[in-house]
C-alpha cells in the first residue's frame, strides 16, 4: 500500500535529498577532491565553521605558497570569518588586523574587499563584546560603502551598528542605525 505524501512532506523530501547532495559535494571537496577555497566557503554558507575553518586554512596556506597578493589577502578574510564564527575571536582579529590597508595597497585597490575587512573587524570585535571598536569598523566600512554606493551594504552596517549600539546600551544609537538601515532597505 503506498503512503500519502503531502505536498509539505514531498517538499522537505527534495529539500533534504538536495542538502545531502550538496553535503557529499563539501565533503568530497573537502577531502581534496575541489578547490579548497570554493569548498570552504560553501561550508561556510552552510553554516559549518570548524570545517569551514579547517578546509579555508588550507586555502590560504595554497594562496600563500602560489604567493599572489589579491589572492592571499582574500583567504585571509575568508578564514578569519570563519574563525570569527568558531569563536577563535583572537585568531580572527590578528588575521583581520591588516587586511584594510592591504586591501587598499595593492596595485588595484580593492574597496569592496576592503569594506568586507572592515566589517568583518566589527563582527570579530561585536563577538568579543567590545561594541565600541566594532562600531569603529562598522563605520569605516559605511564610508567606503558610500563610496561605493552600496545601498543593500550600508543598510547591513547600519544594522551592524544598531546592535552594537545596543550592546552599548545605546538606545538613541540604536534606534535611529535601525531606522537609517530601513532607510536604506524599504522592502526588507
Amino acid at each position: 500500500m503506498r503512503a500519502n505524501v503531502e505536498p509539505e512532506d514531498a517538499g522537505t523530501g527534495r529539500e533534504a535529498a538536495l542538502r545531502r547532495v550538496l553535503d557529499d559535494h563539501l565533503a568530497a571537496a573537502a577531502g581534496g577532491g575541489g578547490e579548497p577555497e570554493s569548498a570552504g566557503l560553501a561550508l561556510l554558507d552552510r553554516e559549518r565553521w570548524a570545517e569551514a575553518a579547517e578546509v579555508l586554512a588550507d586555502a590560504l596556506r595554497q594562496a600563500e605558497r602560489d604567493g599572489a597578493p589579491p589572492a592571499v589577502l582574500a583567504a585571509r578574510l575568508n578564514l578569519a570569518r570563519a574563525l570569527t564564527r568558531t569563536g577563535d575571536l583572537d585568531r580572527a582579529i590578528e588575521l583581520l588586523g591588516p587586511l584594510p590597508d592591504g586591501f587598499a595597497a595593492l596595485p588595484e585597490p580593492d574597496d569592496g574587499a576592503r569594506a568586507r575587512a572592515l566589517a568583518s573587524l566589527g563582527e570579530a570585535y561585536l563577538r568579543a563584546d567590545r561594541p565600541v571598536a566594532a562600531i569603529n569598523f562598522f563605520g569605516q566600512a559605511l564610508e567606503i560603502l558610500r563610496r561605493l554606493d552600496a545601498v543593500d551594504g550600508q543598510a547591513a552596517m547600519f544594522t551592524c551598528i544598531a546592535e552594537a549600539a545596543r550592546l552599548r546600551g545605546d538606545g538613541p544609537a540604536e534606534r535611529a542605525a535601525r531606522a537609517r538601515a530601513a532607510e536604506l532597505s524599504p522592502g526588507a
